[in-house]
């Protein structure tokens, strides 16, 4: 807590004073001088170069599972498997590995900023967790001259263990993801290329949850530092590396040509040895596992994955109508270490998007994609200041993991069909002077649902599923004149489950994310500030329990999530260029008590968290 303090007051003090010094001073270079774009905006010509955000608003929720307002399940740690709660359609209609637990915490070349910067930008992200939960990100990004960009982003998100830790330096956690990327457009002829290069390498310690030395006691559950846990030496290692280039000319504004090109290579690591007896003579190695297929004292397992594919299209605008062609041909290869499934192959795809703007205030959207074998998507987006509906309708092709498999303790060979599945989202947006309300509505549909039973094992669905949202969001201002004052903001989403398959689909019935801060300036109106609660809540459910030897979360009906609500004490402050927060996270948190965000894993507990965001423009 003293070191919080210290370098929270002696990074204040250096950004006050700085403040102080660049106000005698012109500043020539800041966010207003650096600016972004992404691939998807130059690919469907809505190039719209964005300032760098300089807002403090929700900027204590740094952390990848606050980020995506908690909507996934975790195993209570930085960086550890995640799961989508509301278990939203894939993107890819053709074949993928399905080892996506770690997959978002890669770059992916949809979120690269491509900026466009007058001077050198460098941006510092600092995120010092109590429990020794640590997040460094630092980019940068240059122009070499008006038409030529380089930049680079690199991550670091190291993490104790918070459960057993044998020492202060005892990590769970170590992941560096990297991304370069470049963006360039010729100064005479009408052509521009975009590429970068990612990688990542992420490793995990799976101690497979907290394990109780009783069954009737469920403070067993939250000992942490004196826990029990159900693996020793097992560890998850996920390395991914990835070319990507974007390419268009401009034959006239009707008319352009353009091409795509990714590679991308996933290798996924399992391993684990049997060690000594724990306390109670549990045996971390054979008493986890249900069958050893292989050897009966080490478990060595490595799948890879790969994928090469091209894209060449033509696009164009007539009028205030955007289109958009394509074929697409992708080359696949999965393989095993001890098995090799033959899943070599060419997948081929042609497809189309179009677009209608309206004066910027009313847009329409509509895309179609078909891969020769019988996968497709199609679909479509209304949007306004009042509405916002989206439509999308997807057979895709099954995952890997679900059709194959082979390793020391599982082994399958299914044939399943495609998954179809459709997913309708509706939101009104009623804003008022003192109040907003956005009712929302989503339906998601699937046949041939896939999922991992409780043995484990890969089954599909008889019958359909169909998942209900309803909620939206609820907020209220109470300002001065000033537009200083209290917000209570809510989304509160209400989630049902039928059909015949409704059982092998677990999602809480009631979920709700809240912040109630008070947001205005301090010193003579020169440092903003928020300050409150940023709360969350959901109701009981059997929530999927975690396999690490698979990488995937499966039915259980041993242990229900409890309902329960975990708030955070923050304030959110802003000096010249200079960012920080202090979270007090889960304060509400009793003592040798807590909640669960996965069956055996406590969610995080009770720590004083420091998040500081640094901005050099020179």
């Amino acid at each position: 807590m003293r070191i919080f303090l210290f370098l929270t007051t002696f990074l204040l003090y250096q950004a006050i004073h700085a403040q102080i010094v660049d106000d005698s001073t012109q500043l020539v270079y800041g966010p207003e001088t650096t600016s972004f774009t992404t691939e998807a905006q130059v690919l469907n010509n809505q190039v719209k170069y964005q300032t760098v955000d300089t807002s403090i608003y929700k900027f204590e929720r740094k952390s990848f599972y606050n980020q995506s307002g908690r909507k996934f399940q975790d195993l209570g740690n930085f960086g550890t498997a995640l799961f989508p709660i509301f278990y939203t359609p894939q993107k890819l209609i053709g074949r993928s590995s399905g080892f996506n637990a770690y997959s978002r915490y890669a770059f992916q070349p949809e979120e690269i900023k491509y900026y466009d910067t007058k001077s050198p930008f460098i941006e510092l992200q600092v995120y010092l967790g109590g429990g020794n939960r640590n997040l460094v990100d630092i980019g940068f990004s240059r122009n070499v001259n008006e038409n030529w960009n380089l930049g680079f982003d690199m991550r670091k998100i190291t993490a104790n263990k918070q459960l057993a830790p044998e020492s202060q330096t005892d990590r769970q956690v170590v992941g560096t993801s990297f991304t370069g990327y470049t963006h360039y457009k010729h100064s005479t002829l009408p052509y521009q290329a975009m590429a970068s290069y990612s990688s990542m390498s992420h490793k995990v310690v799976e101690q497979g949850g907290a394990r109780p030395t009783t069954d009737s006691l469920r403070t067993d559950f939250f000992l942490f530092d004196n826990a029990l846990v159900r693996l020793d030496q097992a560890q998850s290692i996920v390395k991914v590396s990835r070319w990507h280039v974007y390419q268009d000319v401009k034959i006239a504004d009707q008319f352009q040509l353009y091409h795509v090109f990714d590679y991308r290579k996933e290798t996924n690591i399992y391993q684990d040895y049997e060690t000594s007896t724990g306390p109670g003579g549990y045996n971390y190695y054979t008493d986890f596992y249900d069958e050893f297929l292989i050897d009966s004292d080490s478990t060595h397992e490595r799948s890879v994955f790969t994928s090469l594919s091209n894209e060449v299209g033509w696009k164009g605008d007539i009028s205030s109508v955007f289109y958009r062609f394509y074929a697409r041909l992708r080359a696949i290869d999965w393989n095993y270490l001890l098995y090799n499934p033959g899943e070599k192959s060419v997948e081929k795809y042609l497809g189309g998007y179009a677009r209608f703007d309206w004066k910027e205030k009313f847009a329409v959207t509509a895309n179609a994609e078909y891969l020769v074998g019988g996968e497709y998507q199609f679909g479509g987006n209304i949007s306004s200041d009042l509405i916002n509906v989206s439509y999308k309708s997807m057979k895709f092709a099954v995952p890997f993991i679900y059709s194959d498999y082979f390793g020391n303790h599982h082994e399958w060979h299914n044939d399943f069909k495609q998954v179809f599945t459709n997913k309708l989202d509706g939101q009104i947006n009623l804003d008022f002077k003192s109040f907003e309300i956005r009712p929302k509505v989503s339906l998601t549909s699937y046949n041939n649902f896939i999922y991992f039973d409780q043995g484990i094992e890969p089954q599909q669905a008889s019958d359909p599923v169909l998942i209900s949202s309803f909620g939206g969001d609820f907020n209220l201002r109470f300002l001065n004149d000033k537009q200083e004052g209290w917000h209570l903001e809510n989304e509160i989403l209400a989630t049902n489950v039928s059909g015949g398959s409704s059982s092998f689909v677990r999602v809480p019935d009631l979920y709700f994310n809240g912040r109630f801060f008070w947001r205005g300036k301090w010193f003579n109106d020169l440092i903003p500030v928020e300050f409150g609660v940023d709360a969350h809540a959901r109701s009981s459910y059997f929530a999927n329990a975690y396999a690490p030897e698979i990488q995937q979360f499966y039915l259980q009906e041993d242990q229900e999530i409890f309902g329960y609500a975990a708030a955070d004490l923050f304030i959110n402050m802003k000096v010249d260029k200079f960012f920080f927060a202090i979270k007090w996270t889960h304060f509400n948190q009793p003592q040798d008590d807590g909640y669960f965000v996965t069956p055996n894993y406590p969610g995080q507990p009770k720590v004083i968290d420091l998040i500081v965001r640094w901005m050099f423009f020179d």
